[in-house]
């Protein structure tokens, strides 16, 4: 059985799955993965940023992702 898990990246909302997922960072014992490499960058160099917002809806578009 294969099953994917997706979970939100937290800099722009996009739904990755954690098998696939283009990068990933432990951030006070809970790991986060991403979409891409711009948005693990951006979460690496100000985690708090990210995970103070709430995890609202996807920006549209994906700008960050292209």
């Amino acid at each position: 059985m294969n099953s994917t898990t997706a979970v939100k990246d937290p800099v722009c909302g996009m739904d990755v799955d954690m098998a696939t997922a283009a990068g990933q960072t432990d951030h006070k014992g809970q790991t986060y993965y991403f979409c891409g490499s711009g948005c693990k960058k951006k979460f690496d160099a100000n985690p708090e940023q990210y995970l103070s917002k709430s995890a609202g809806t996807p920006k549209s578009g994906h700008g960050c992702c292209s």
